[in-house]
């Protein structure tokens, strides 16, 4: 069971603001096959404060405050769409900043997932995560899933990233229920790195260092996903590297749709970092991300 009963979806309009972005038309699109086989409960939500988004023909501008017709109709249509689906949906407006405003409904009504579009849509034009779903992926409670714009409406491939952790098993069961759900393919990858007591007793203690881990840490891998009675196929990848180095390796290799990692804070001021891994590949992967936050998270903002 995924656990995923109420959902959010954070919904932005086009630079012309008479439609929905890009990213929000897919993160919607995604949200409702989610919602539909979840039996979750939805909330639309659009801020209507002044933002700086990306306008292709024009670079950054600042969209005005407020919400002319035009986009509310946009955003009415999206509702319906999930409404004549079956799916209990609601909208709110909020003149709260974007990622602020998310973050609050989270708290205030307990949501297990957050679906977001990437803004940035061009990579030429700064980093691949925008500063709002940075902020999401930091801050936010809950699992939030950013979508990349242009991306496949149904993954195609799917990458998780678990490092045999409870975090990692949460990563596991979501990435098998999404595989599952789209017809993916799943990719598992995982690694590890020697301990300085087995670098200094040689090359043959480290080979067989790596050759018994491999095979432990599979066996494990696979323990993880059995326990989802995942029923395709799966692929594992386990390495004697950096978790960075591998997630970015199968990145380059598989070109996933998805990728889907944990984010943990070990040290520093909460909110502040999302571990050392998945800090430094949030604004490398160039595809949409699902990111699953330890229990003991501390959220950094207040509820309002």
């Amino acid at each position: 069971m995924t656990g995923i009963r109420r959902l959010l979806l954070a919904l932005d309009l086009a630079p012309d603001r008479r439609g929905l972005s890009a990213g929000s038309r897919l993160a919607a699109d995604q949200a409702l096959r989610l919602a539909t086989t979840c039996g979750a409960e939805v909330t639309l939500l659009h801020s209507t404060a002044a933002d700086e988004v990306w306008d292709p023909a024009e670079g950054y501008v600042v969209s005005p405050d407020g919400l002319e017709p035009p986009g509310r109709d946009a955003l009415e249509v999206a509702l319906e769409e999930f409404r004549t689906a079956g799916v209990r949906a609601d909208l709110t407006l909020s003149e709260e900043p974007s990622w602020l405003a998310i973050v609050h409904r989270v708290l205030r009504e307990g949501s297990d997932l957050v679906v977001s579009g990437k803004r940035n849509e061009a990579e030429s034009h700064g980093p691949r995560v925008g500063s709002v779903a940075m902020k999401l992926l930091r801050k936010c409670p809950c699992a939030v899933w950013v979508a990349r714009p242009g991306g496949a409406p149904a993954p195609r491939r799917v990458l998780a990233a678990s490092d045999l952790s409870p975090v990692g098993e949460r990563v596991i069961e979501l990435a098998t229920f999404v595989a599952a759900e789209f017809r993916a393919s799943l990719h598992v990858v995982h690694a590890f790195q020697l301990p300085f007591a087995v670098q200094w007793e040689g090359d043959a203690a480290q080979a067989d260092f790596e050759h018994r881990e491999r095979e432990v840490r599979r066996e494990r891998l696979e323990a993880q996903v059995a326990q989802t009675k995942f029923p395709g196929e799966v692929h594992y990848y386990v390495g004697l590297t950096s978790p960075s180095r591998a997630i970015l390796s199968c990145d380059e290799r598989l070109d996933p749709d998805l990728v889907v990692l944990g984010t943990i804070s070990r040290a520093g001021i909460a909110g502040l970092l999302v571990g050392n891994t998945a800090e430094r590949l949030l604004g490398r992967l160039d595809c949409s991300l699902l990111t699953v936050k330890p229990d003991d998270f501390v959220c950094p903002v207040a509820a309002a």
